[in-house]
């Protein structure tokens, strides 16, 4: 086992088998599902999708249901074992979870996703050209990684945060733009999002409120914590980019 296989094994050691599929209102993937759908991205049937550092398997069961042929990947033998019992549990069956590293593709899936990776990777050329030969031509990537331009990282309330969790950099548009496009990409979408009312509750103790977020309060949340985003700089980065 590797130290980053451990690193994050412990990580998820606090994450248990989630028991229903998220929706356009779940709190944490917010977002995400919202990007789906500005970007014209909810056609998953049939789509063949890696997804890279899957985590508990949240995105690849999303997609995996709508009729998407999903493999998931990532370091953490704990995280694969929780997706693969909640596989079961919500009996989709057109997902496959491996434990493991990215390595060198052939060209085989539509669309690569990959949230909240790259910024734990130490060498990103590397890692952006393995993503690049697992996909068709044309194929498309969707990516988002922490962002280095609002007031709470600028200031350094983030370092101690960042260390813990095993961030290595964060990226600013300019620079996560250059990095994809030096990678054999074209960047199609890049939008910040999150502000610091938001991402205060998943970096501090504050995240125990996110359990009463629920419903119609999901949607107002959002409206202010996108006001806390203009006022204070975003705190997440996203983008759809296509293969050149």
């Amino acid at each position: 086992m590797t130290d980053l296989s451990k690193f994050y094994d412990h990580y998820h050691q606090k994450n248990n088998r989630y028991q229903t599929l998220i929706g356009p209102r779940n709190f944490t993937y917010f977002y995400i599902l919202e990007l789906f759908k500005l970007a014209n991205l909810e056609n998953w049937s049939k789509k063949k999708i890696l997804d890279v550092g899957c985590g508990v398997g949240t995105v690849s069961l999303y997609s995996a249901d709508k009729g998407a042929i999903v493999t998931g990947l990532d370091v953490s033998k704990r995280a694969i074992e929780i997706a693969q019992a909640a596989q079961t549990a919500l009996n989709i069956p057109n997902a496959t979870f491996k434990q493991g590293q990215l390595k060198k593709g052939n060209s085989l899936f539509d669309r690569v996703v990959c949230f909240e990776v790259i910024e734990h990777i130490k060498n990103e050329k590397s890692f952006l050209a393995a993503i690049h030969s697992h996909l068709k031509p044309k194929g498309i990537l969707i990516l988002s990684t922490p962002s280095a331009a609002n007031f709470l990282y600028k200031s350094g309330f983030y370092f101690e945060f960042d260390h813990q969790v095993g961030h290595l950099r964060r990226y600013t548009v300019e620079k996560i733009t250059q990095v994809l496009e030096a990678a054999g990409f074209k960047v199609l979408i890049i939008r910040e999002v999150e502000g610091p009312l938001r991402n205060l509750l998943f970096t501090t103790k504050l995240g125990f409120l996110i359990r009463g977020i629920r419903g119609p309060l999901v949607t107002l949340f959002h409206i202010l914590d996108r006001f806390s985003g203009k006022l204070l700089g975003y705190t997440d980065i996203q983008v759809v980019a296509k293969k050149i």
